[in-house]
């Protein structure tokens, strides 16, 4: 008679192969859990139907600004912190500058230009831009006109802003 001998189940390949793939789900599970957590994107905004509300009057400050015949340009300083901007028209106003980032809210700056001359404006960012691509915006502080335009920081020319019908 011979006996058998029963390994015990650790040394079974095929029960290690049954305990990897939970294994392996649990830990891609845990991993993914931490990379949403750090990188919080901001794609969707909290309040999307007020803001799709007020479409219509952001289309007015457009028209306005074509209206008035406003166009600028916007240069980066060297330092790439300072910001100036010259319109064709002089305007009344200190100016708004907004810098968006197209999916990480978390970088957007907003900053208050201050005339300089007549139709000179500048103004200091808090972070420099470390990313290429922004949506600008430009306005009043009132809030009557706009101009926007998409950014790509590479290009060594100044950024001309034009109403957007």
């Amino acid at each position: 008679m011979q006996v058998e001998t029963i390994e015990p189940w650790y040394k079974h390949r095929h029960v290690w192969l049954l305990i990897l793939f939970p294994a392996v789900a649990v830990i891609g599970g845990i991993n993914l859990f931490f990379q949403a957590v750090q990188s919080d994107d901001g794609l969707v905004s909290d309040d999307y139907y007020k803001e799709g509300q007020e479409i219509n009057s952001q289309i007015h400050r457009d028209s306005k600004a074509a209206a008035l015949g406003l166009s600028g340009k916007l240069m980066l300083g060297a330092d790439g912190k300072s910001i100036r901007i010259q319109l064709n028209k002089a305007v009344n106003d200190n100016l708004v500058l907004k810098l968006m980032h197209p999916t990480r809210a978390g970088k957007d700056q907003t900053i208050i230009l201050s005339k300089e001359a007549p139709q000179f404006y500048v103004g200091k960012l808090e972070n420099a831009l470390t990313q290429p691509r922004w949506q600008v915006e430009l306005a009043d502080t009132q809030k009557h006109w706009r101009l926007k335009a998409e950014w790509t920081i590479s290009d060594a020319e100044a950024l001309a802003l034009t109403p957007t019908l």
